[in-house]
């Protein structure tokens, strides 16, 4: 415990020290961590407060010198174009090419413990350069003793204790931004990280990468032109994956962004309808789509899709409902697009509805004059989803990385050809989509899903409401209020309070009345009968009546 916590104490100073080094110290004074640097760091981010130039080159080189965990958080910024400048997207995108290799001797050593056996006993021929370097392990092309052409991903050594420790400062540090600035807390910069540690950690278990890599294979298999490599399960444990070598080269490789138009059209046509049958038809999906995971080959004409660390996945509510909202962006409808935001996130009680409504509907009229063929698709959602979020909204982070998704998909159309438009090559696939939601056989199996999931809603109630009364008996019931919630429930309560007074004094008031008429009803008259008492505490009612009216109407909680 105490060598855990030295360790992350001395990565504190490690990271703290950097962010200084390459001129990010005012935020290191704000969120009141400088007593962590020591005199050296202290003199040097003095001298370089202020300095603000070259921020994207900075803050690639800062995430380099920070190591492995770092640089994968910012190859998943890379692809962010809707959360950085352009000029920072470029400079981060080098982090994919831009990492040290580790030496053969560790690679091979890793292979002996993972596989029990050295590599010469293993493989007919490994190749000691290594053909990719990643920020959690690298890629060597190798040739089984079967004579199968394989690529062997080994993961860092060591790799897996720095990026926990990382990840648990990383947390600690984006609650302490969030204290400071109001934009981190609006964007719930401390989710996004814990978003981002989850992904990390998956990324971190090979054998949950080889089960992504089937999952998707299983989805083109018979597909001509769309290949998913095979995995080589006696070769693949946590820290070791052994695939298929697959042809081809980098998707916006000179070699395809030089073709003539034709050609070009029908790899990217390959890409989107590679990418909307993930997402849009099986739910499970390819969230890491950057250039160097998509390989063309060129005399074949077939796609290959590679490196499943990161995959999206989506219900098939969710796909219903994500496809109703790009549905309401084609046919530039609000409402379809504000029920559709309603359905898929989680929608606080203290909402301004007309204002979100009045939010979606400017997005809308920004589009209105741009022709289909020329819309944006992906950034449409992100602008949708970031008005969503204004409103604190919160958004699945699957629907999230979809839309990051589609940015880089409608990114590297465009880098394959700028005249070619993702929406336009994703019409007729759409069109399919909306043909099987209105055939009458998937709409009668959609209404028997919900009439099964109703029944079953139905069958538990009895059960429920027993325990919670039981709870309720047993002094055992806890009730969990959000203070974002607390002001809401509060004005329900007295709104409750002031309905109940009215009734109260409505109440008084009949009884007095049904004295009065009692009264009468009898004709004796007494000294008693003689004083108005009656008048009296009518008068007295009716005025307690109008002033309990008053303050109620006063307070507006009616």
């Amino acid at each position: 415990m105490i060598t855990s916590r030295l360790r992350q104490l001395n990565r504190y100073r490690e990271i703290v020290s950097l962010i200084a080094k390459y001129g990010y110290g005012y935020i290191i004074e704000e969120i009141g961590l400088r007593h962590l640097l020591t005199t050296k760091d202290k003199v040097i981010l003095d001298f370089k407060e202020g300095n603000v130039k070259d921020y994207g080159s900075r803050l690639r080189s800062l995430i380099e010198e920070l190591g492995p965990t770092f640089i994968k958080i910012g190859q998943l910024l890379s692809i962010r174009s809707d959360f950085l400048p352009a000029e920072m997207l470029l400079e981060l995108e080098d982090l994919q090419d831009r990492v040290a290799t580790v030496p053969i001797s560790e690679i091979k050593e890793t292979i002996i413990r993972e596989l029990g056996y050295p590599v010469e006993e293993i493989f007919q021929e490994f190749n000691d350069d290594c053909v990719a370097a990643a920020s959690i392990g690298q890629v060597h092309s190798a040739v089984l003793k079967t004579g199968e052409k394989v690529m062997v991903k080994v993961q860092r050594s060591g790799i897996h204790k720095v990026i926990l420790t990382d990840l648990e400062i990383l947390k600690d540090l984006s609650v302490l931004l969030e204290k400071r600035y109001k934009i981190a807390k609006d964007y719930h910069l401390s989710a996004v990280v814990n978003e981002i540690s989850k992904s990390i950690k998956k990324e971190l278990d090979y054998m949950q990468e080889a089960r992504n890599t089937e999952t998707v294979k299983t989805q083109f298999e018979g597909h001509n032109r769309i290949k998913v490599p095979t995995v080589y399960w006696d070769y693949t444990t946590s820290k070791i994956l052994t695939i298929d070598a697959m042809p081809g080269v980098k998707i916006t490789d000179r070699q395809i962004t030089s073709m003539p138009i034709e050609r070009k059209s029908k790899v990217a046509d390959l890409l989107v309808e590679a990418f909307v049958r993930q997402i849009f038809v099986e739910g499970f999906f390819h969230a890491d789509p950057h250039p160097g995971n998509l390989l063309y080959d060129c005399d074949r004409e077939e796609l290959a899709l590679i490196d499943f660390g990161q995959i999206g996945r989506l219900t098939a509510r969710m796909r219903f409902d994500a496809t109703t909202l790009l549905i309401g962006l084609m046919k530039e409808d609000s409402s379809t697009i504000v029920k559709a935001i309603y359905r898929l996130a989680e929608v606080p009680p203290t909402l301004d509805e007309s204002q979100f409504y009045d939010d979606i509907e400017r997005i809308r009229k920004k589009y209105i004059h741009i022709p289909l063929g020329e819309l944006n698709l992906g950034i449409a959602v992100q602008e949708v989803f970031s008005a969503a979020q204004h409103h604190n909204i919160i958004i699945n982070s699957d629907l999230t990385m979809t839309a990051k998704t589609l940015i880089t998909v409608e990114g590297i159309v465009k880098e394959i050809d700028p005249e070619i438009n993702l929406l336009t090559l994703a019409k007729p696939y759409g069109e399919k989509l909306l043909i099987d939601r209105y055939n009458p056989a998937n709409m009668g199996k959609r209404i028997l899903e919900n009439a099964e999931t109703f029944s079953d809603s139905l069958t538990t109630i009895p059960g429920r409401m027993e325990r919670l009364i039981d709870k309720l008996v047993e002094g055992e019931m806890k009730v969990d209020i959000r203070l974002l919630e607390m002001k809401e429930l509060l004005r329900k309560f007295d709104r409750s309070a002031n309905l109940v007074s009215f009734s109260l004094s409505l109440v008084a008031l009949s009884i007095i009345l049904l004295g009065m008429i009692i009264g009468k009803s009898f004709g004796e008259e007494t000294f008693l009968t003689k004083i108005p008492i009656i008048e009296i505490g009518l008068a007295v009612a009716v005025v307690m009546f109008l002033r309990i009216l008053y303050s109620i109407i006063r307070s507006g909680r009616f």
